[in-house]
């Protein structure tokens, strides 16, 4: 079993501090760049971690500038609690506001308020910054909680602080229980003599030693060799740990921050987001229609365009202090799990405006009205994790979901959806795609009545060709899902397939066809069978004639006549047969198992060509009738024994 542990967001304004805390908390200097140092401003994200009696708690340092927000955000998004650091000798900055609002919209609900620099300040002047600070986190999660006066320089307040965050580990909200991991990188690098590393925060499931993972959008496949949590090797790594892991097969170039590592298959590309959208309060001013904004979640940052898919007019609800279900259009394909946060820019002037939960990830979606949309997002955010599976899966309609994106877009383990599915009367396709019991149905009737209007219109054709056939289905559902519809309908006498022809069940082409059909069909079979081995060509028969290709057609769909190559594969030889069957019978009389005969032998067995009997032999080689050896060939037992049955 793992360590308790919590990951902790070190927030505030640029050169309150955090930096500074962090190495006071833990021992360690979280700034690693030179620019860094020389510039005594965190740039990147820094990490250090502590240990205490209760767990451990990791420490994600953001950069305080305004220039580096995105990169703040980067590090946000994976936490489950903040350290609000605030300098006692400036009190309350932009930044600092901004800040705690981006943690308002990531969801997050624990946290502390850090009054650092206190040997900087006198009474008054502590006084004054806690006030403001009050004020401004009143309505907010930390509006009641307390503050940490400290002093990196004397040690002041810094055991108490330690003491306040062990507690928290206890508090710490728990993570779903779903197998699909999903790691953000946010650093990757090479280690001499072990290769490409990438490190982040791993969200939802474990990863192991020797897992398989996916790196998208690239779509490589890797080996996790090792994995390191706080500096030690580890086997496996658990939500909310921050980890860094050593990529087998994988070159420096081909991973970068802004990739993800996702169980392969398990999260599709997409450039559809449905998500809960929470504007701030006290904007200069909100987005108009069709603006593009910027999205960021986990270490990723992309374009999109925004669509407000619940209530009336869309300008009476794009407000401020609003909470609105929306639909974003994302300008180039991401890969995101649902459940992640994220915050809503606007491009010019830059501006943090809303941000919120994404519900789901499906383009399929795009197919639905506004109201159905705005009912199934409703169903998600209200729903337990059985319930969502639910959803997911009556979403997808008859283009079904598979059951590693069922599972991830739940946020479920892959037992709990079993056990869901087990209770439901969704269709369960080879263990891997799930389709919805109405929809399996609406497919299963449009099947049927398609055959039904084939055989209306072509009341003398045995059936359909069954590639046309499945080629209609794939228009509604997947080449998988076509198939497992063909078997159903089949073990269900519903229809019935012939070769390379399927038809209803319950359809006769007898019961159609024509006297004047009929006869045409019988003298062209007449043809056939009268000439034995010494067959005429299809084109020497039926010509131009298409009513004489149709009777052809039939003939050869019902089995009575088998059509084969000659030795120059340009030409039809077309036997009946009974041709077929007589030879056999002949075989068995006069070659019976184990003896062997020849070409020749069989030339005159059957008195005809080798322009016929090459074709055949090699027919009757392909069915398993006769084995060849060499020179020889032998009728097998099984040929035998059913020519004497008959």
């Amino acid at each position: 079993m793992t360590e308790e542990q919590l990951t902790v967001g070190v927030l505030g304004h640029v050169d309150h501090g955090k930096t500074a805390l962090v190495k006071a908390l833990t021992g360690a200097e979280t700034d690693r760049l030179e620019e860094e140092k020389r510039r005594g401003m965190s740039i990147v994200l820094g990490f250090a971690y502590l240990e205490t009696e209760r767990g451990i708690v990791d420490f994600i340092d953001v950069p305080g500038h305004e220039d580096f927000v995105r990169t703040m955000i980067s590090g946000a998004t994976g936490i489950d609690a903040v350290l609000l650091v605030v300098a006692a000798d400036e009190g309350i900055k932009p930044q600092t506001l901004e800040h705690l609002a981006i943690a308002r919209l990531l969801g997050i609900k624990q946290g502390l308020i850090v009054v650092t620099k206190s040997d900087l300040a006198d009474q008054s002047m502590l006084d004054k910054s806690l006030d403001d600070i009050r004020e401004t986190v009143q309505g907010t999660f930390l509006e009641n909680g307390p503050n940490y006066v400290v002093s990196t320089i004397n040690g002041n307040g810094i055991d108490e602080l330690i003491q306040a965050l062990a507690n928290m580990i206890a508090k710490k909200q728990h993570r779903s229980s779903a197998d699909n991991f999903y790691l953000p990188i946010d650093r990757a690098f090479t280690i001499d003599g072990s290769g490409t590393v990438g490190t982040g925060t791993l969200r939802n499931g474990a990863i192991q030693c020797e897992d398989e993972v996916e790196i998208m959008p690239a779509g490589l496949k890797a080996n996790i060799r090792e994995i390191q949590v706080h500096g030690h090797k580890t086997t496996e790594a658990f939500p909310g740990q921050r980890v860094a892991v050593n990529l087998r097969g994988i070159k420096r170039e081909q991973l970068s921050r802004g990739q993800v590592l996702i169980k392969p298959g398990s999260i599709q590309e997409t450039s559809c987001l449905h998500a809960r959208l929470r504007i701030l309060d006290d904007l200069p001013r909100l987005p108009k229609r069709n603006e593009a904004i910027r999205l960021l979640f986990g270490t990723e940052e992309v374009l999109a365009k925004m669509r407000i898919v619940e209530g009336g007019l869309e300008a009476s609800l794009l407000e401020q202090g609003a909470s609105l279900l929306v639909q974003f259009r994302c300008r180039a394909p991401v890969v995101v799990s649902t459940g992640e946060h994220f915050i809503a820019r606007t491009c010019s002037p830059v501006m943090t405006f809303g941000g919120g939960e994404i519900l789901d990830t499906s383009e399929g979606l795009l197919q639905m009205s506004k109201n159905a949309l705005a009912m199934h997002l409703q169903k998600l955010e209200q729903a337990d994790t059985g319930g969502k599976v639910i959803a997911h899966i009556h979403a997808a309609g008859t283009q079904g979901i598979s059951l590693l994106g069922l599972a991830e877009r739940s946020n479920a383990s892959m037992p709990e959806v079993k056990a869901v599915l087990d209770k439901s009367k969704a269709v369960l396709i080879e263990d891997t795609v799930v389709v919805d019991s109405q929809a399996f149905e609406g497919l299963c009737e449009a099947a049927i009545s398609a055959l039904e209007k084939f055989h209306q219109q072509n009341p003398s054709d045995p059936g359909q060709n069954l590639d046309l056939f499945r080629a209609s289905c794939v228009k509604s559902c997947s080449a998988t899902i076509v198939e497992y519809l063909i078997k159903y309908l089949g073990d269900t006498e519903k229809l019935v397939v012939t070769g390379k022809t399927i038809r209803l069940f319950k359809f006769d082409q007898n019961d159609n066809i024509s006297s004047s059909d009929r006869e045409l069909i019988d003298s062209i079979e007449q043809v056939y069978r009268e000439n034995g081995a010494t067959t005429p060509s299809l084109d020497e028969v039926t010509g131009q004639d298409p009513d004489k290709k149709r009777a052809y057609q039939y003939l050869k769909e019902s089995g009575k006549l088998i059509p084969l190559k000659d030795q120059s594969g340009k030409k039809l030889l077309v036997f009946h047969l009974d041709t077929f069957e007589g030879i056999k019978r002949q075989l068995s009389e006069t070659y019976p198992p184990p003896s062997r005969f020849t070409v020749s032998d069989f030339r005159v067995l059957t008195d005809s060509s080798r322009k016929y009997v090459i074709p055949i032999l090699e027919y009757f080689d392909r069915n398993r009738i006769t084995i060849r050896d060499g020179d020889f060939r032998v009728l097998t037992k099984a040929a035998a024994a059913a020519n004497q049955l008959r």
